[in-house]
Formats: structure tokens, C-alpha cells, sequence
């Protein structure tokens, strides 16, 4: 195998990617088959034995899940990734500090609503409006694509972001 050189190597990763653990804080998992298509980072709930984006506020409030992890490992077709696709096994983090996909710029400390409606399925932010609270969820870090949640407390966290 060749060396990789500078200039055929990036330094400059993505502080994070959708659905990627934040830290190593103590995380809780479960796994899910997706009914369609999911991408990490989102918010799911429980479809039966299935899982899926919201798609109303009576489904958060009842199914609420977690979030979709990003794994490496996933089986994926070309062009496929950022995704878990329907029928193949899905990671979802229900407890811990996860980059999730957000629609507006967040702050630590702002409180973490669940979208229910239109292209936004599944994304999170802080506007309350036609949205559901996370009551026990907070954001721990700023953003404005993608930023990190957890559990409420008294940790923020210095994680960069785009």
C-alpha cells in the first residue's frame, strides 16, 4: 500500500458528522429497522416494531425514540451514504451527546425541539412552533447545520462546528 502524501490526503476533516457521537460520554443504544430511507442525525420514532421520522406531534410525544448514529460500517450502495437504507438495521443513540441535523442556528443551553412537518421531518431546532420539545434534551453546543445534543445538565461542551 502507498504512503499518502499531503496533497492526496486531507487535514481538514468535518469536526462532525450527522449522528456521530460527540464525546465519550456514556451513550445508550438501540436498534431499529427503518420502514424508508433515514439519514443519521435525525430523530426517530417507533413505527411498530419499525422506525421512522415523526410526522406529528402526538408521535413524538408517544414514540419518541432517539437519534439515528452514524456508523462507517453500514451496508451501503454507491452513492447511498449519509443514510441508513429501509430494511437494513439501524443504531439509534437514546441517551448521550450526538451531532444531530438542525434548521436554524442553536446556542448551548437552548432548549431542543423535534420537526414533524414538511422537508424538515426528523430535524431538530429551537423554535417551538408546529415543533415538539425534548423536555429532558438541551443543546450542548452552537451551530448552525449540524450541532451536538444531550441530557440536560450543567456540561457544555467546546465542540466545533461549521
Amino acid at each position: 500500500m502507498a504512503v499518502q502524501s499531503k496533497d492526496s490526503y486531507s487535514l481538514e476533516h468535518k469536526p462532525l458528522h450527522a449522528g456521530q457521537l460527540a464525546d465519550l460520554t456514556l451513550f445508550n443504544t438501540v436498534s431499529g429497522l427503518p420502514v424508508v430511507d433515514i439519514a443519521f442525525g435525525l430523530g426517530v420514532v417507533r413505527d411498530g416494531n419499525k422506525i421512522k421520522v415523526p410526522a406529528s406531534v402526538a408521535e413524538v410525544q408517544n414514540d419518541f425514540l432517539g437519534v439515528v448514529m452514524y456508523e462507517s460500517n453500514r451496508a451501503t450502495q454507491t452513492g447511498e451514504d449519509g443514510k441508513v437504507l429501509a430494511g437494513y438495521d439501524a443504531t439509534v443513540i437514546t441517551q448521550g451527546h450526538i451531532a444531530v441535523v438542525i434548521t436554524e442556528a442553536v446556542a448551548a443551553g437552548d432548549a431542543v425541539y423535534l420537526q414533524v412537518s414538511g422537508d424538515a421531518k426528523g430535524k431538530f431546532c429551537k423554535t417551538e412552533t408546529g415543533n415538539q420539545i425534548l423536555d429532558a434534551w438541551e443543546f450542548k453546543s452552537a451551530g448552525s447545520d449540524i450541532a451536538v445534543i444531550g441530557p440536560k445538565s450543567n456540561i457544555v461542551l467546546p465542540v466545533a462546528s461549521e
